[in-house]
């Protein structure tokens, strides 16, 4: 028995949808990964801006600032006499935690 009917079969409609729907799930693995390495980086951008005003200002406290919550601490740098060590701690909304340290000259009393 032959026919002449033309067209796609189940199986091969089946198959067709299941390659289709592989393919759109990669395109969405990329598209979402794209996106959160976006706002990682954005959110590293806007860490790296609040860390130079805060080492600017470099005076012990707590804090919030653009979504951060925000620590400084200064102590002495063991071993170096005239040093001291100000330590910064941010955390981010998503709960992620940047520490960055740097190290300065002891402040007079009085200087600004």
């Amino acid at each position: 028995m032959s026919s002449n009917k033309r067209g796609f079969t189940l199986i091969e409609a089946v198959i067709a949808m299941a390659l289709a729907s592989a393919g759109l799930a990669s395109v969405y693995q990329v598209y979402a990964s794209a996106a959160r390495a976006e706002r990682a980086s954005a959110e590293t951008e806007t860490a790296i801006r609040l860390a130079e005003m805060l080492f600017a200002s470099g005076e012990p406290g707590t804090g919030e600032a653009e979504g951060f919550a925000w620590t400084v601490s200064v102590a002495p740098t063991p071993g170096f006499d005239g040093l001291e060590q100000v330590t910064l701690t941010l955390t981010t909304q998503a709960g992620r935690t940047i520490e960055l340290q740097r190290d300065r000259p002891v402040r007079s009393e009085g200087a600004q």
